[in-house]
């Protein structure tokens, strides 16, 4: 017997509860929390930034999300991810933000991927 998820109906229900969140709404709301502003950034290079301040507050898009779950805990959790690209208007593309929410879609992590050579950010690597 061949079993595929292909077909299995937690596809549409995650795409059905992807709709009712909001995905792009949530990234925004992230961005005014922190004031479009990172503190304590490395970036690729191993090089360390005090901030990462962006000159306009960027513009977040979903490119992609996923469903994890945890097994083998005392109760098992599941978490969203979602990978957003940051741009700037017109479109000057920023970096990127992933982002990692518990059941209640509370952020429990993110990772920012940023140019920091980029014009519409200011990376400072010495305390202001």
């Amino acid at each position: 017997m061949k079993t595929t998820l292909k077909t299995h109906p937690i596809w549409q229900n995650l795409t059905q509860a992807l709709s009712e969140i909001e995905p792009n709404q949530i990234a925004r709301q992230h961005l005014q929390d922190c004031k479009a502003e990172i503190q304590g950034y490395w970036d690729e290079n191993d090089q360390y930034y005090e901030a990462i301040r962006f000159k306009q507050s960027p513009i977040p898009k979903l490119i992609s999300s996923s469903l994890g779950v945890t097994p083998n805990q005392p109760e098992t959790s599941y978490w969203l991810q979602f990978r957003y690209e940051l741009t700037i208007p017109p479109s000057s593309t920023v970096g990127e933000l992933l982002l990692i929410l518990d059941e209640n879609l509370a952020v429990i992590d993110e990772n920012w991927v940023i140019d920091v050579h980029s014009s519409n950010v200011d990376a400072i690597t010495e305390p202001t």
